[in-house]
């Protein structure tokens, strides 16, 4: 089975760039999570909940950034 994705550019570029980024956004969703099993299991030098949000929302940013480019 093959599958081909076209896209009109530049009018569908950032649905392109998201594509072609799919992988680097899956990693990093899965480096958050073995971030956050990490922090369950072994415990976490964040004092409250606002420090953990804030430290995911940077590694989201993070790769959003990526897929923008």
């Amino acid at each position: 089975m093959k599958a081909t994705l076209e896209y009109n550019l530049p009018e569908e570029r950032s649905e392109h760039l998201r594509a072609i980024h799919s992988a680097t956004a899956w990693n990093a969703l899965y480096n958050i999570d073995s971030m956050l099993r990490n922090h369950l299991k072994y415990g976490s030098t964040f004092n409250t909940a606002d420090e953990l949000a804030t430290e995911i929302r940077h590694e989201i940013n993070d790769v959003l950034k990526l897929l923008d480019e």
